[in-house]
């Protein structure tokens, strides 16, 4: 974004200082800015999966790029588009009607800064004289606004042929702003506005290695928010599908919305899968979805079905599905889901747990969040532990990073099975997954 305003400020400056022959500088270092602009549409080009997206995308920035007659200079000023599109970016982290409202602002002023500064050059181009009309950029730039808001020439006319055609298009764009500003105050028009000016970081069949939620409830908001609060995951994109009447954007005040993608479709289906990229997705979330009136038994058969397809799409990725009811759990196995969470079950276990043992429940909220305290971890085996009993092995975690060491995971056959608390002089194996509380990941 500073590049982009410094390339607008530095077209001003050559319009002012050719005529006394001291833009050569500020050309050249224009010329520079404007290579590293070339040199990135070249990258963003080299990279895309679909080369006419790209160019339905970007051809206004590779109009702003044109590096030909001195001239053509004044297309640089397109590139005030590029920098209202990357600050509704920056305001798409933050939800509500007061960001919406301020990118809506944005994108107005940033037209009429185009057409002011692209109206003042152009006609001080064309029709500057010294000694007569538009002598300096002042003057351009005063006939420039009055124009504009009278729509109609206001302190000089133009004589030549180019001179009257950004008369024209000055005047037509401030009759066109004028209504524009008059119609935003109609839910359509800002709507469109809002829409004109939200950009995506890439379309869904371009993510790569993302987190994919099927389905929503009430708790959908709370599994982004600690999603997110994980260093490793914070910055990976997350697409959410659901049969939405409406997306939950009111649920999602605490999270960072630049990494989330909404689809509304039915997860069950093949093509929708297909769409939001699911074999390319890392890992999968079934949740327990709410959006439409059914039965605890539909639900679940939704989520079962569900995790059948996307394991038969993408064999490698990571599901987790919430069930209501714990017989299902069979059809989840057989599937390939890895873990399946029933929601009900753990919640009168935790219950339960807190009654026998009263005070636990701040220790185990405090375990199952990453946002504060100490966690558990699930860390391939140090190579300098392989042969240590699980008793030395509990040593060796407090040693090395002050961690407790809860149990391991063993490959038996062609399946993975956890032991809590194994004996004493159980021996680690190269092979096993260590589950340590800590307060931060452990490295090997």
């Amino acid at each position: 974004m500073g590049l982009i305003v410094a390339s607008v400020l530095l077209v001003v400056a050559e319009a002012e200082l050719n005529r006394t022959g001291l833009g050569q500088p500020l050309q050249r270092l224009g010329d520079g800015i404007n290579g590293l602009f070339m040199l990135e549409l070249s990258l963003r080009y080299w990279t895309a999966n679909r080369k006419a997206r790209f160019f339905q995308n970007y051809w206004l920035d590779i109009l702003s790029v044109v590096p030909l007659w001195r001239g053509l200079r004044l297309l640089r000023l397109l590139r005030l588009l590029r920098l209202g599109i990357l600050l509704n970016r920056r305001l798409a982290r933050r939800a509500g009607p007061l960001s919406t409202s301020l990118s809506l602002q944005i994108g107005i002023f940033l037209v009429i800064g185009l057409i002011l500064i692209g109206g003042t050059l152009a006609i001080y181009q064309f029709e500057g004289d010294p000694e007569g009309n538009f002598s300096n950029l002042n003057e351009a730039f005063w006939w420039s606004v009055f124009t504009m808001i009278a729509a109609e020439p206001i302190g000089a006319e133009a004589s030549t042929g180019p001179g009257r055609l950004v008369t024209l298009v000055v005047t037509l764009s401030g009759l066109t702003m004028f209504a524009v500003l008059t119609g935003i105050v109609s839910a359509v028009m800002i709507e469109r506005l809002r829409e004109a000016l939200e950009v995506r970081l890439m379309e869904l069949d371009e993510l790569r290695g993302h987190i994919v939620i099927c389905g929503w409830n009430r708790s959908g908001h709370l599994v982004i928010e600690e999603l997110q609060s994980d260093p490793k995951l914070r910055e990976c994109p997350i697409v959410i599908v659901a049969e939405f009447v409406e997306t939950p954007e009111r649920d999602l005040r605490k999270v960072d919305r630049s990494q989330l993608y909404f689809h509304t479709g039915d997860y069950t289906a093949l093509d929708v899968l297909e769409s939001i990229g699911i074999r390319q997705a890392s890992q999968a979330i079934l949740l327990a979805d709410s959006t439409r009136p059914r039965s605890d038994q539909d639900r679940d058969a939704r989520t079962v079905l569900a995790a059948l397809t996307i394991e038969k799409l993408n064999p490698s990725i990571h599901t987790c599905a919430q069930l209501l009811d714990r017989r299902n759990d069979v059809q989840m196995r057989v599937a390939g889901v890895e873990d399946v969470v029933v929601g009900d079950e753990m919640t009168s276990h935790l219950i339960a747990t807190s009654t026998r043992n009263r005070g636990l429940t701040d220790i185990l909220a405090e375990l199952l969040t990453v946002q504060i305290g100490n966690q558990f971890y699930k860390v391939p085996l140090p190579k300098s532990w392989v042969g240590l009993t699980f008793a030395q092995g509990s040593l060796r975690a407090k040693q090395d990073f002050d961690g407790i060491l809860v149990a391991i995971e063993r490959r038996q056959g062609g399946s993975r099975t956890s032991r809590v608390n194994p004996p004493a002089d159980t021996e680690l194996l190269e092979d096993d997954l260590i589950v340590v509380i800590a307060r931060q990941a452990p490295h090997s």
